[in-house]
This record gives structure tokens, sequence and C-alpha cells, in this order.
């Protein structure tokens, strides 16, 4: 029996900028599976997120709330959280994961979290059944840092002071270091999972991807056929992702009582293949490219189908409109 709730999908990659899916312009990466959830939903061409940064946009995105408002806009000497720092997300702030909770939803966070890596800030607290994945940026491990050419000549506190990379099952470390070029491979199977663990209950899954942050660790599966470098390798596997995720839930007659909603944390860098464009500027900047993100939301039957907005939307539901 499948529930009569909505499940939500909500998937947010990693620095993933304006111009870098087909269905926003772009040439050079090829994302078949994300253009097709376009045509099949909404595609927004004036979204924007909180911050031009990965933690206050996080943040802001989880509560509804301006980091500003919930102090989450500044860490010591740095724009967003590094490992170790004693902030994190306030344990008094209510996120869409509490709610939805507290509506009878199971709940689970997949991929990056960076709200805070203390165990008071992690996403079991704020209403997350469940997390696998890391709890800040992937260049953050011991490893990966000065091989990072967005944190070069950058006066980033902490730089060499960092712990291993921790891969993390609900509050305890699994595995330190995981090879960052299969980790969005066992992002999705465990997306896959929960999917088929859920079908016959409401839930809220939070999807957030590795890609396309720096460094690039392309699987060699899609850098062969990539038209635009490592860069354009993760891109597709992200679209790669997305087309699991659309085949698992058609397959298990969820598709058409599910939303799924897809966007970015904040604009790319603009670099090493990565676009912003038509926009100006790009991540930690305040230009456009910096906040200014896709956003495609596919929810059949209620959301118009092959269309793109930039003004709100008015959609029909059983008992009456809702405004998105």
């Amino acid at each position: 029996m499948i529930n009569d709730k909505i499940n939500i999908i909500l998937i947010n990659c990693d620095d993933l900028g304006y111009g870098d899916l087909g269905c926003y312009g772009s040439c050079k990466n090829k994302t078949p599976a994300i253009d097709k959830l376009a045509s099949e939903g909404t595609r927004f061409t004036n979204f924007y997120m909180g911050s031009s940064v990965c933690t206050p946009s996080r943040a802001s995105m989880l509560t509804g709330c301006y980091p500003k408002r919930i102090d989450f806009e500044n860490f010591g000497d740095n724009p967003v959280l590094f490992p170790g720092n004693p902030w994190g997300l306030n344990p008094e702030e209510i996120t869409i994961a509490q709610l939805l909770k507290d509506s009878g939803y199971t709940t689970k966070i997949i991929g990056k979290w960076h709200c805070g890596d203390q165990p008071e800030f992690f996403p079991t607290k704020f209403g997350f059944d469940s997390y696998y994945g890391l709890p800040y940026s992937n260049d953050m491990g011991i490893n990966n840092l000065g091989d990072n050419p967005d944190k070069k000549g950058k006066a980033f506190k902490n730089i060499g002071n960092t712990p291993p990379l921790p891969l993390m099952l609900n509050e305890e470390v699994i595995q330190e270091q995981p090879d960052q070029a299969s980790l969005t491979e066992r992002y999705v199977e465990q997306t896959v999972r929960f999917i088929r663990k859920n079908k016959e209950r409401p839930f809220f899954l939070y999807l957030a991807h590795m890609h396309v942050h720096l460094p690039l660790y392309p699987s060699m599966r899609f850098l062969n056929h990539s038209e635009n470098g490592k860069y354009g390798a993760v891109v597709e596997c992200i679209d790669w992702s997305v087309d699991v995720i659309s085949y698992e839930l058609k397959k298990l007659g969820l598709d058409r009582n599910t939303i799924i909603i897809f966007t970015s944390d904040n604009g790319s860098n603009s670099r090493f293949g990565a676009s912003n464009l038509p926009l100006k500027g790009s991540k930690f900047s305040c230009w456009e490219g910096g906040f200014r993100v896709p956003c495609i939301i596919k929810w059949p039957e209620r959301i118009k189908n092959n269309n793109t907005t930039s003004n709100r939307q008015i959609i029909r539901r059983r008992d009456g409109f809702m405004a998105i």
C-alpha cells in the first residue's frame, strides 16, 4: 500500500553554476536526465540561495531564515565552518526535516552537512532520522586542502591542521579519507536503499552531493566520455544520479507521488570548466553568479510540465491552491 502523503526529495549540488546544465544553456556538459526533469516540471530562472558560500546557504535553506538572522554568516576568520570549529547551527532552530518528521515523515540526509561537526550539531539533532555522508566540504581532509586551487592565496584559518576526511553513518565515523571518485555512487546506493525501504510511508530525503566542489574526483566511467574534462565528468555523474533516482521512483510507482527539487547551494567558481553564464560573478561574490542558481521542481499533476518561470507560480492541490 503506497502512502497517500507526498514524498519529497531535495537534491542540492555543491557549487553547481547557473550555466552548468544543458537546460540552462550549457553546450559543454551532457545532462539529459536533468534536462528531462526540467521538461517534466518547472525550471526556475530567478532562484536565489541565501548566501554565495555553502555553510550559511545550507543553513538558510534548511531553516527558511536569512543567515544573519540565525547568526550563521561568519565563523571566526572564515566565511564557512572548518573541521573542529566550536560553532554550528543553533539547536533551537527548526529545520524542514524536523517539521516533516513531526508530521509523520521518515527523514534522511545523504551527503554534505556543513552546519557543524561537533556532536551537538549533527544532522540527527535537527530532525533527520539518519545520516550518511561528509560533515563538511570534500577538500577539508588532511590530503585535500593543499590540492584545492581555490584555497591557494586565501587567508583560510586551520589549513594544515585538519583530521582525516570522515565518512559518517549517523553519529559515528565509519571510514577515514574515503575514495572520493566512488563516493557519489555510494550516495546513490544509499538513496535507492532508502527509497525502497520507505516506499509505503512518507519520506523526506535530502541528497547533498559532493560534486562539483573542488578538488574534482570524477570516476573513469564519466571522465572517458566527458567533453569538458573533469568538470564535465562530475556534472554528468550528478546527471546519472538523477536518472537512477527517477527510474527507481517510477519502478516503485512513486513518481507521481513525489516532489523532486533540484538545485545548488551557490554559484560556481567559474573556473576549470564551470560556468555561471550569462550571470556576472561567482562563488564568494555578491554578484548574481554567486547567489542565483539552477532550480527545477517536478511534481506530476501539480506543477506544470515543460514550464519555465521567473515569477511566483500558482499550483493546484486537491484542497485548493498553493503558491511557490
